[in-house]
């Protein structure tokens, strides 16, 4: 299975405008962290889909993360409960 591209080359997404004045102050890797809410909603689909019994392979595919981001977020649910 091909993987999904995880970047994009501003030059190609951004307006000219826009990317001439990123480009004056920052040259090189720039991580633009998606909202919030996204992570949000990606951990209460992948505990969804774990409560289902579905395997991490498989909700690392439809999440679209990795496995071992899979199981860090499972791991980190079941420490949350052990503390409540």
């Amino acid at each position: 299975m091909k993987k999904k591209k995880r970047y994009a080359n501003a030059k190609d997404v951004l307006p000219e405008e826009l990317f001439e004045q990123i480009q004056k102050h920052y040259t090189g890797i720039l991580w633009v962290p998606a909202p919030s809410r996204f992570y949000q909603e990606r951990r209460d689909l992948v505990l969804a889909l774990h409560l289902q019994g579905i395997s991490s392979q498989e909700i690392s595919n439809l999440a679209g993360v990795t496995t071992r981001r899979v199981n860090q977020i499972i791991a980190a649910e079941r420490k949350q409960d052990r503390d409540r």
